[in-house]
């Protein structure tokens, strides 16, 4: 793939780069997309601290530019995300649409140009009456597309075909699960706080984290009798209580060598995890000693999306050298590979907590749709910070010539 080559020197902040060789971007990996065991990744000397928002691709250098002419919001959208974008989107590959849900607003696709967010026609009224689409996945079972989103503001998982609500799945009663120490802590009414969903398409299940909830397990559900429910496998568990989480916020599937992987981020602590289709841990890609990938310290990964062989982590909030602004942050091979932080870009200044991030390549080139989530607390004491949705695309820094003699 070639990317147009552009200037671009807003490079403002400092974070952490490591030179990152072998990403490949042709072609928008999702559901099921590989690990490369074989790639080499080569860390260069020097000292990049300087290159914030930019990242290391093949061998060139890469800066994310604000494309403030993509994705024009209604009024209306602008209005309810400024109070409540707490939120998730994903990239529906049947109709290279980006999906999400702004609650008091609806349900709404970007089109495959990327031009503009609208309302999707005729949608059931739940997405309007206050769900949000804290996690997001676009998935196909059965030649069928589906819509699948993990509501924090309604305490459900929502499966839509287009805004046809198909399933709705509340609270477990406490025996449906495969381990007894899930189905007890539902059976005494404990909490069930959906964080993110994710369909696995070999294993055919849903795996869904509950890490604002004091259970902070992963949950599966199945499609059986016609109709989705809870059912299979469950895991996972508080790290103070004997479990490997801290608030499991994020999770997605990717493949290695034939096999499923769940991938699993763990905020409090700043941890990617990863597990077998059926719970079983397993050493996360590119982790070194422990079985788990540890992020840069103080950071905090609200959703896990990938691009070829490079993993986006959208920090809730800044790291050391980010002067206190939220990044999202580029992982390959277990190690940074780059950052974006929008606030530094012109009229993005209120985007202060990244909440998600969706890649998506079009024409060759590839774009991230960035997600903000609004701190009701800091907008309170007067650090105002809205819900914000900004497009970014990466273009390729120019590299000046050798001097000739």
């Amino acid at each position: 793939m070639k990317l147009t080559i552009v200037h671009f020197s807003r490079l403002v902040f400092c974070v952490i780069l490591a030179c990152v060789a072998g990403i490949a971007f042709d072609g928008l990996a999702h559901e099921g997309h590989d690990h490369p065991s074989s790639t080499k990744h080569a860390v260069a000397g020097g000292d990049l601290a300087t290159a914030a928002n930019s990242f290391e691709a093949n061998g060139k250098t890469f800066s994310w530019k604000h494309r403030a002419d993509l994705g024009k919001q209604s009024d209306a959208m602008i209005a309810a995300a400024k109070g409540g974008l707490h939120n998730n989107a994903d990239h529906d590959r049947t109709t290279n649409e980006i999906v999400t849900v702004v609650a008091k607003y609806g349900l709404v696709t970007l089109d495959s140009e990327l031009k503009e967010w609208k309302l999707v026609e005729g949608q059931d009224p739940v997405f309007a009456g206050g769900m949000n689409a804290h996690g997001a996945d676009c998935f196909v079972m059965d030649g069928k597309s589906y819509w699948a989103f993990a509501s924090t503001n309604t305490g459900e998982i929502v499966v839509s075909q287009r805004g046809n609500v198909v399933a709705k799945l509340g609270t477990p009663k406490g025996n449906e699960f495969d381990n007894p120490t899930v189905n007890a802590y539902f059976t005494a009414g404990g909490k069930f706080t959906p964080c993110d969903v994710v369909y696995l398409p070999k294993a055919k299940r849903l795996v869904v984290v509950i890490g604002y909830a004091p259970g902070d397990y992963a949950l599966s559900a199945e499609f059986r009798d016609g109709r989705w429910q809870w059912g299979g496998p469950a895991w996972g568990g508080k790290e103070t209580k004997g479990g490997p989480f801290s608030t499991a916020h994020g999770v997605q599937v990717a493949t290695e060598g034939g096999q499923e992987i769940v991938e699993v981020a763990s905020r409090a602590h700043g941890r990617i995890f990863a597990f077998t289709a059926n719970g079983a841990q397993i050493q996360m890609p590119g982790a070194s000693q422990a079985y788990f990938v540890e992020l840069p310290n103080g950071s905090n990964p609200c959703n896990i999306s990938h691009q070829g062989a490079s993993m986006f982590l959208p920090l809730l909030n800044p790291l050391s050298m980010t002067n206190g602004l939220a990044p999202v942050l580029m992982m390959e091979g277990g190690k940074p590979s780059g950052s974006l932080i929008p606030a530094t870009y012109d009229e993005l200044e209120f985007m202060h907590h990244m909440h998600g991030f969706c890649p998506v390549e079009k024409d060759g080139k590839l774009y991230g749709v960035v997600l903000s989530w609004p701190n009701g607390g800091e907008n309170a004491r007067g650090k105002r910070n809205d819900g914000q949705i900004a497009i970014f695309e990466a273009v390729e820094q120019e590299v000046s010539a050798p001097p000739v003699d």
